[in-house]
């Protein structure tokens, strides 16, 4: 869609006013139900000369992440380079962009500035909305997806997978001993644990796969496509990265990590609790495996 810029008295079109109305009330209307549509109201192709913030200040390719961008309104992009620090958070950010030159050589044209003041503020509600959404589903200390996500989330993904007759696989991780490394290092060095356990998990899985901190020190994974026969090879993956984990980090003369895991794997008209308690079952069974086989190994 192109505005033009027409003036009637010295006052802006009242047909462009009105045609921007009309947009911005069909972006409410489908920003509503779809994310897609976020980016539709930033479309308004405005006539005047592009503002490049990147010309203006004389940043190079490595300060700026828009450099280059044709559309680089950088007061729409967090992480721009403003006054020799990085904009990371909107809010932030436009403390400085509205002391900006950049951003100041639009007031002079007030329909193009009340636009941009539009573009802002919505940009700024949908990062908002997205902080509030991570903090409600992602578990603060590991960054993976919480328990209350999974009860959300898998509701929908078995009704696309029983459509498509897809089998999902559900792997229960557990650590071994952790109780004893809170007990002997105290609890900073177990939450450390959990977050490198999180991340060695998420270094070996697939983006389709999901991870979710199920308990205390229980992890969830949700493997699309997959049955328990082919997840072996993951928890082999695993595995191979704790052994990994250990050899780094023995310098430290912390435990060793060990996890314990089980597997399951749901198909359409199966329950999904029934299908957790099984995968949980089976972990518990190979920890306790563990458990007989120390003593064993122990004996000269």
């Amino acid at each position: 869609m192109r505005l033009e810029q027409e003036r009637v008295d010295g006052a802006p079109n009242l047909e462009i006013v009105r045609e921007m109305n009309r947009e911005l009330r069909s972006f409410l209307e489908h920003s509503l139900s779809s994310e897609a549509f976020w980016d539709k109201w930033t479309s308004i192709d405005f006539p005047a000369e592009r503002q490049h913030c990147w010309e203006i200040k004389n940043c190079s390719r490595d300060d700026c992440p828009s450099y280059r961008i044709a559309d680089s309104r950088c007061w729409l992009i967090s992480g721009t380079l403003c006054c020799g620090d990085i904009q990371g958070d909107f809010a932030k950010k436009y403390r400085s962009c509205f002391s900006c030159e950049v951003l100041g050589r639009l007031e002079d044209d007030a329909l193009r500035s009340l636009y941009e003041h539009i573009n802002i503020l919505i940009h700024h509600l949908r990062e908002r909305d997205q902080k509030i959404v991570r903090s409600a589903i992602t578990d603060p200390l590991t960054g993976v997806y919480n328990r209350l996500y999974f009860n959300e989330y898998m509701g929908k993904r078995l009704a696309h997978a029983g459509r498509y007759e897809e089998k999902l696989s559900l792997i229960m991780i557990d650590l071994d001993e952790f109780k004893g490394v809170n007990d002997t290092y105290g609890h900073l060095v177990g939450d450390q644990v959990l977050l490198e356990t999180a991340t060695l998990l998420r270094g070996v899985l697939r983006n389709s796969d999901l991870i979710f901190r199920y308990g205390g020190d229980e992890f969830l994974v949700v493997l699309a496509q997959t049955s328990c026969e082919k997840a072996t090879l993951v928890k082999g993956r695993i595995r191979k990265a704790v052994e990994q984990w250990n050899r780094q980090n023995n310098c430290h003369e912390k435990f060793p990590l060990s996890l314990s895991m089980g597997c399951s794997t749901w198909t359409q008209g199966d329950d999904l609790l029934g299908r957790v308690g099984e995968a949980d079952d089976q972990m518990y069974h190979e920890k306790h495996l563990k458990k007989l086989a120390r003593p064993a190994a122990a004996t000269p």
